[in-house]
């Protein structure tokens, strides 16, 4: 991946720290218009803009110029698996409702 593609991806990371685009303008203390315009790809973040940002954001130096793995999500099935076999076999029917109340909640996000 290229310094621009790199840069992009990492502003639109921080972009999903904010509520709205107008929100890390204001944290950037620049236009909502600049910072969609590096968004969306319009123009490319060049490295005053970079350092702009790791400045304004008390970010590491460099940090818009390295490339920032995001987790894997994991795959909740083995837990499901694990905790209905649970609520089967508990001894407790206080436990094992609340723990099925709860397994309904995460299975419906």
């Amino acid at each position: 991946m290229d310094i621009v593609s790199i840069r992009r991806q990492n502003l639109t990371t921080l972009a999903g720290h904010y509520p709205s685009r107008q929100a890390l303008a204001q944290a950037l203390d620049r236009e909502e218009s600049q910072v969609s315009r590096y968004l969306r790809g319009r123009c490319n973040i060049g490295n005053k803009f970079a350092r702009h940002v790791e400045k304004q954001l008390n970010l590491a130096a460099g940090w818009m110029d390295t490339t920032h793995h995001t987790p894997t999500p994991l795959n909740p099935e083995p837990l499901r698996d694990s905790l209905e076999q649970f609520i089967r076999s508990s001894p407790s029917p206080a436990l094992a409702a609340t723990i099925a109340s709860l397994l309904n909640l995460l299975s419906e996000n």
